[in-house]
């Protein structure tokens, strides 16, 4: 009988993530013009260009006006947060260091959606913040004057926003205050992370070694 000689064949297979880049954070300030007003992002891996991103706001729930602003045409790396703000005023005096864009898409009150958009897919939307078709003042989800900012580890939503991924500040915890490390309910900025040993989010999904068997040749 003759013998047959195998050899085995091992492949790394991973999985895209569902998002480079995620909502981590919206904010409604107590500076003059209800500032800063704005949203924070975080790379899950590393981006050439957040160019191939956008954000638009969804103002009392009218519903989505797509992509209003494209991000800058800059690199970011994973693990980093980038800025979006409405005004350069009043941003850098209440968190001590300048935003990472101005738009005036950002500029919303406590009670607005906010969707961010895959530029490189049809403008798709790939996370949001909030319902585009409610106003949401008095729902679980208000940020006025205050702030709301997602949960470790979750990753874009798709579109379909869950309040319960979310920890609020209730409405008018920043009132009155005039700098983020001096308020008594301090907007966790750049504290979103993904928990330890999960790297789900990380640029892929690592499923590890695919191994079979092959007859040689």
């Amino acid at each position: 009988m003759k013998l047959l000689s195998l050899f085995t064949l091992c492949v790394t297979l991973t999985i895209p993530s569902q998002g480079a880049l995620i909502i981590t954070g919206v904010f409604d300030g107590p500076l003059s013009g209800g500032r800063p007003k704005g949203v924070e992002l975080f790379a899950t891996a590393d981006i050439v260009s957040l160019s191939n991103f956008a954000v638009g706001s969804a103002n009392n729930g009218g519903g989505t006006d797509g992509a209003e602003f494209f991000l800058p045409d800059q690199p970011l790396s994973a693990g980093q947060f980038f800025y979006v703000a409405s005004s350069d005023i009043g941003f850098e005096d209440f968190f001590g260091f300048p935003a990472g864009a101005i738009s005036n898409a950002l500029s919303i009150n406590g009670d607005d959606a906010i969707e961010l958009f895959s530029a490189s897919a049809g403008e798709t939307v790939i996370d949001v913040f909030g319902d585009i078709g409610t106003d949401g003042s008095g729902e679980p989800w208000e940020y006025t004057d205050g702030w709301a900012y997602r949960a470790n580890g979750l990753p874009a939503n798709g579109g379909t926003f869950d309040a319960a991924n979310w920890t609020f500040s209730g409405r008018d915890a920043l009132d009155g205050e005039s700098s983020n490390a001096d308020a008594a309910s301090p907007i966790p900025v750049g504290t979103w992370q993904i928990p330890e040993p999960t790297s789900a989010l990380l640029g892929a999904i690592g499923v590890g070694l695919l191994c079979f068997l092959r007859r040689k040749p």
